[in-house]
């Protein structure tokens, strides 16, 4: 019994407590997430793209401001090609050459609304890199989460493989004098099998979450983090203005750009004359002027003008949809990330208050029945171990998913609700 004592004191011992060490203090400096947030305004190709965008539509909105250029127009007239004048350009008093220009009157007011649109559309562009800003940030943030959970995980299975093995030693060494048997060595190296294909899990999931991370900061993705997941203040009380959110500002904008195609399209019942003049030229006879104007006649307004207006202002009540279909997504993505956000800090307290010290308690209550004299085996302090490393684990992946729904709040509500 004494023997099977110091098995149970000395290996349970060194397989259940050191999954609650603090992780040592790191040296180096680490890759925190406000660092990692502060490189997302860099070097961000997806974003000046959009900015690109809005700067070729406000060189467009300038031209559309400018009207037509003249049309250079020459030609020969009245060209003999049968009798005895037949291809002489200067028997026939009627032959002319001719040279002129010509150009069509672009109304200001078309000019004008044409502009307004293009510089509508140029809104789009900027606020379509203000929202993919917002989304590179919330996913550097799930990314960098990630990491740390993947290597807050690391951290707790390398300890319980190294305290496993140190445990698997001192059964082994207790076989010959009958404190331990091979069968609980056995199942020992079970365990750190088990748990070294955990540690490998977790360095994939952290290979992974690096990756996603390097899509966005660069090589500073494979920076130290730390050990832990920090708390991250979110608002929980009220639901945040989402009409300032920058998917819905894109929606808005876009139901501005079809406002303004309406206003495009009722210009257009507005006939543009076309200007010209001309000087015909006689070698024998002597030159002549034309001048023209000419204007379209809109005699299918029906089937053309105003179906454009019709198709236009459609497009308005669609856009107006759009927006109101954003706003109800983002509410209850933000409802949503809330009941993540307090499911997960519920769990984190029931686990903290709860779980671990009831299996420390359990565990120090075999551990005094042994030393009491009840007997049995090592199977009960190995089950109590076992939980008491998945609670660990259960508690980091806790912290991370109330870290993801405070990413996610943040996406919605924005960084600074303060």
């Amino acid at each position: 019994m004494n023997q099977l004592k110091f098995v149970v004191t000395v290996a349970a011992l060194a397989l259940a407590f050191p999954a609650r060490a603090e992780p040592s203090a790191r040296q180096e400096p680490v890759l925190d997430l406000q660092d990692a947030l502060a490189l997302v305004t860099t070097d961000q190709p997806r974003i000046e793209a959009y900015e690109r965008e809005a700067e070729a539509s406000e060189q467009a909105a300038v031209a559309a401001r400018s009207l037509p250029d003249p049309q250079l127009t020459a030609g020969i007239q009245n060209f003999p090609i049968t009798g005895r004048n037949a291809f002489s350009p200067t028997k026939d008093m009627m032959t002319m050459l001719s040279i002129g220009v010509m150009r069509e009157q672009v109304r200001r007011s078309k000019r004008e609304a044409e502009a307004q649109k293009i510089l509508a559309e140029a809104l789009v562009s900027r606020t379509q890199a203000s929202a993919e800003e917002r989304r590179i940030r919330r996913d550097v943030m799930l990314a960098w989460i990630d990491t740390v959970e993947a290597r807050a995980k690391q951290h707790l299975l390398e300890q319980i493989i190294a305290d496993l093995r140190t445990g698997r030693r001192v059964m082994a060494a207790a076989i010959p004098t009958g404190g331990s048997t091979a069968a609980l060595a056995l199942q020992a190296d079970g365990e750190i099998a088990v748990e070294e294909s955990e540690l490998a899990d977790a360095e994939r999931a952290e290979k992974h979450a690096r990756s996603q991370l390097a899509r966005w900061i660069g090589p500073a993705a494979y920076e130290p983090t730390p050990d832990t997941i920090p708390d991250i203040e979110v608002p929980l009380e009220m639901m945040p203005p989402l009409d300032a959110h920058p998917e819905v500002q894109i929606a808005l904008a876009q139901q501005q750009v079809a406002q303004q195609q309406v206003e495009v399209a009722e210009q257009s019942r507005k006939w543009d004359p076309t200007y010209s003049v001309s000087l015909g030229i006689r070698p024998k006879y002597g030159e002549m002027v034309s001048a023209g104007v000419s204007i379209p006649l809109q005699i299918n307004r029906r089937n053309n003008q105003d179906r454009l207006i019709a198709e236009a202002q459609a497009r308005v009540d669609a856009a107006a949809l759009r927006a109101e279909d954003t706003r109800r997504e983002l509410a209850e993505e933000y409802r949503s990330a809330i009941a993540d956000y307090d499911g997960a800090n519920a769990e984190l307290i029931r686990l903290n208050k709860d779980a671990i010290p009831a299996l420390e308690g359990a565990f120090k209550a075999a551990e005094a029945r042994y030393a009491g004299g009840g007997g049995g085996t090592l199977d009960q302090p190995f089950a109590i171990v076992r939980r008491y490393i998945e609670v660990h684990i259960q508690s980091v992946e806790a912290q991370a998913h109330r870290a993801s729904a405070a990413a996610q709040i943040l996406y919605v509500y924005g960084e600074t609700h303060q």
